[in-house]
């Protein structure tokens, strides 16, 4: 009885998470190419400003940007009204493939893992659009990652369909 109660709840949560899926956040918001969706989790979207892109130091290996981030609550439903903007500032080290964030809260820059559930990477994803706007390479994507916490080798959070808006966006 236990076996058929959770084979039930399996099936409706893929039927759930299926349903939310092909629901699917739009790629530009409001149409306009110049924001691009760079990540979306449990409705809400973030959209990442091309425009505001700025490049704050360019000293390969070292590589620091500045992009706004829109994020747009029931994006999956059809809204396209921002609820806030954030402007994030990522800092790479292209040698050593690690990439950080800029955290406010703790005046310090936070490593942003490649892999792992999203509890441990966050939404991350706007760091690496915006390496691939300013640079047209892949920072995280393209290769797969250790991931010490399952011992095996795993693809990033985000799909290369990131780097397809970015491309679809020119």
């Amino acid at each position: 009885m236990k076996r058929i109660l959770t084979m039930m709840l399996f099936l409706v949560c893929c039927f759930l998470c299926n349903t939310a899926w092909a629901s699917g956040y739009p790629d530009y918001l409001n149409g306009d190419r110049n924001f691009l969706l760079c990540g979306g989790h449990m409705g809400v979207g973030w959209y990442v400003d091309k425009s505001s892109l700025v490049v704050q130091q360019y000293n390969p290996p070292v590589y620091q940007l500045a992009v706004n981030v829109l994020i747009v609550e029931d994006a999956d439903r059809g809204n396209t009204v921002p609820s806030r903007m954030e402007t994030k500032e990522y800092l790479y080290n292209w040698d050593e493939r690690t990439m950080y964030c800029w955290w406010d809260e703790k005046s310090a820059w936070q490593y942003i893992r490649p892999v792992g559930c999203m509890a441990e990477t966050g939404h991350f994803f706007a760091g690496e659009m915006a390496f691939y706007i300013a640079y047209r390479m892949k920072f995280y994507g393209g290769r797969k990652w250790y991931d010490s916490h399952t011992g095996n080798y795993e693809s990033p959070n985000f799909s290369d369909h990131l780097y397809a808006v970015v491309d679809g966006s020119e």
